[in-house]
């Protein structure tokens, strides 16, 4: 397991179940004071191109690190970007080369800098600083089981239902000798 204490990571159980927005709020709340690297990790499988954004540059067999400059565009990335991160990054990846890829990102990409990811089946190598998980119910129909990832959370929100608690949680997060800090 790879400890990468000045990362927040935020898995899912569904698209669309908040996770880039709450990703865009920290990125916008630890901004004001901190370096903050924006990243998205998505595992391709053969056939689920089409349903992890358009990126104009070629993909490897094994994994790809591309960095998002484009603010105008409706991808996860841009809004990150928009919300006020230093670089945003995507990796896609095929599952056997995850720990590769994000050892590659870490040595290559990161110095320190908060890092605000958006990945699910990254925890299964990385231990961040901070887990959330966003629940939509009803989930969608084929649904994986993620009851390993709730338990290894440090704090679950449900979609819609949390909106409040979301916001309060995210103006008490702060970060502080090299480690996240919720103060509510």
């Amino acid at each position: 397991m790879i400890y990468v204490p000045q990362m927040v990571m935020i898995g899912g159980n569904s698209r669309n179940s908040g996770k880039t927005t709450l990703a865009c709020s920290i990125i916008k709340k630890m901004a004001e004071k901190h370096e903050v690297i924006g990243l998205k990790v998505t595992s391709v499988r053969p056939g689920e191109d089409d349903r992890h954004g358009n990126h104009d540059e070629e993909v490897a067999a094994n994994f790809t690190i591309f960095e998002e400059i484009k603010t105008d565009s409706h991808k996860d990335t841009s809004k990150m970007l928009m919300a006020g991160a230093a670089h945003v990054y995507y990796i896609r990846v095929t599952e056997t080369f995850y720990e590769q890829a994000i050892l590659h990102f870490l040595s290559k990409y990161i110095n320190k800098q908060i890092i605000v990811c958006e990945s699910r089946g990254l925890r299964k190598i990385i231990n961040p600083g901070l887990f959330l998980m966003m629940i939509r119910l009803p989930a969608e129909r084929n649904a994986k089981d993620i009851s390993e990832y709730i338990t290894k959370a440090d704090k679950v929100f449900n979609f819609g239902d949390d909106s409040e608690m979301i916001k309060k949680f995210v103006l008490n997060l702060c970060f502080e000798n090299g480690k996240f800090v919720w103060n509510g």
